[in-house]
């Protein structure tokens, strides 16, 4: 795994930069449409045709549950503490300036998404990157679909870790909790699209609420500590921070990395994987569904903030362990009763939501290559990823992942830096406003 490191690290910080450029480019040139189209998202939330679907789809507002399903869980609770723990209170930062940049990238990949829709034989959608990546080449289309149905997997197989680490800690054993979620997942994807939208939109609001009501209480609670925590994230931003109890010690940059890589994830911003759900949505309107996408972005991000901040003010990113329960050891440590408790439910909830997301997104990118035949056989292919990443090393699940994501965003960002045809054709002038 030395070796898989080194690679890791040797791409990561020019990806890190790609990343957020090409957010900040591609604000430019559709005049920062994430500061002016606030009222446009709550008319869109309210609008009856966002509540309807069709034979073979799914509501706008159901596709953009789905989408955000994928990144509770992982995402915004565990994420930003591992980012913390490894790059220091600035990786907060930089987590939050790429939300504020990726939003832009986030929708240019959902707006391309659903104008590009392919149809099956039998009438089903062929949705999601591969479709508008098939219009550049179809060589690009295939090699981002390969990618990104085992990068699905992995990250499916890193909400099963984290959810068999968390009730490790209650005597459950890991294949245990592994099995059950496996079992879980395979019925929902065997069930269809609609139940599995129909799930998520009763799960994200009720997460979203639950969750956030809980760490309010936690910060405001520790008002004294939390502008110290607020302090050091824009302390360290730009500057290195010295080791700290079992901190190593971080520079700037690493910060910058860690922020902007665990953004990513968190977001799907750049990797286009949460235009798949999208392009499912009852709509001809590419531009409407990608606003819901792109102000989605914020409702993930404050949740990352959130959990960042918990995890410095309880100090539990200083103590030298990166796992994926960091989260429940701040909860734990600022209330002791019924922290464990309550994250234990919401991270559960979560996870389910996040790996049944994941699981969703990895069979319709399988069924780009098969014309939505055979599913059943991806179905089987990821219940058992999902059973092995509850027993597999964190570290080695997150390289993985971290080696996968550059191969799968290549071929996405190709699309973008094809600055002409965006400008003259989608984005900008009078068709994007």
């Amino acid at each position: 795994m030395d070796c898989l490191k080194t690679l890791i690290t040797a791409i990561d910080i020019p990806l890190a930069c790609i990343f957020l450029c090409s957010g900040i480019l591609l604000s430019i040139l559709t005049n920062f449409p994430q500061l002016k189209n606030l009222k446009k998202f709550i008319k869109i939330l309210n609008l009856k045709k966002s509540h309807e679907s069709t034979h073979g789809t799914i509501s706008p507002l159901h596709a953009l549950y789905i989408a955000m399903s994928t990144t509770l869980g992982m995402g915004n609770i565990v994420s930003p503490a591992i980012a913390i723990a490894l790059g220091g209170p600035g990786a907060l930062f930089w987590m939050t300036i790429y939300a504020i940049f990726g939003s832009v990238t986030k929708y240019t990949e959902v707006f391309f998404a659903v104008k590009y829709k392919r149809y099956a034989k039998d009438g089903s959608i062929i949705g999601g990157p591969t479709g508008y990546l098939y219009h550049i080449h179809p060589i690009i289309a295939n090699w981002y679909g390969i990618v990104s149905i085992f990068l699905f997997s992995a990250w499916s197989a890193l909400q099963s870790k984290t959810i068999a680490t968390i009730y490790s800690h209650y005597k459950i054993e890991e294949y245990i909790t592994g099995s059950l979620l496996a079992l879980f997942v395979f019925g929902m994807l065997v069930s269809g699209t609609k139940t599995i939208g129909k799930f998520a939109s009763r799960i994200v609001p009720l997460l979203f609420i639950f969750y956030a009501s809980t760490t309010l209480t936690i910060l405001f609670s520790n008002i004294d500590l939390l502008r110290e925590a607020i302090l050091s994230i824009f302390q360290h931003a730009f500057t290195p921070i010295a080791p700290i109890g079992g901190f190593v010690g971080a520079s700037a940059l690493i910060g910058l990395r860690q922020g902007i890589f665990k953004g990513a994830f968190t977001t799907e911003a750049g990797i286009g994987t949460a235009a798949i759900a999208h392009s499912y949505a009852a709509t001809d309107n590419p531009k409407q569904q990608a606003v819901l996408g792109m102000y989605s972005i914020f409702i993930n991000n404050f949740l990352c903030i959130l959990s960042g901040l918990v995890a410095l003010i309880t100090g539990v990113w200083q103590t030298g362990s990166v796992s994926n329960d960091l989260t429940l050891k701040a909860f734990t440590v600022a209330m002791p009763t019924f922290g464990p408790i309550v994250l234990t439910a919401t991270i559960s909830l979560c996870i389910i939501g996040a790996t049944l997301g994941n699981s969703f997104n990895g069979s319709k990118t399988f069924g780009f290559f098969t014309n939505n035949r055979f599913l059943n056989i991806y179905y089987i292919f990821v219940a058992g990823l999902i059973f092995a990443g509850s027993i597999i090393d964190t570290q080695t699940l997150w390289q993985i992942t971290d080696l996968l994501l550059p191969l799968i965003v290549i071929p996405n960002f190709y699309c973008f830096k094809i600055i002409p045809y965006l400008k003259n054709k989608f984005l900008c002038g009078q068709q994007y406003t």
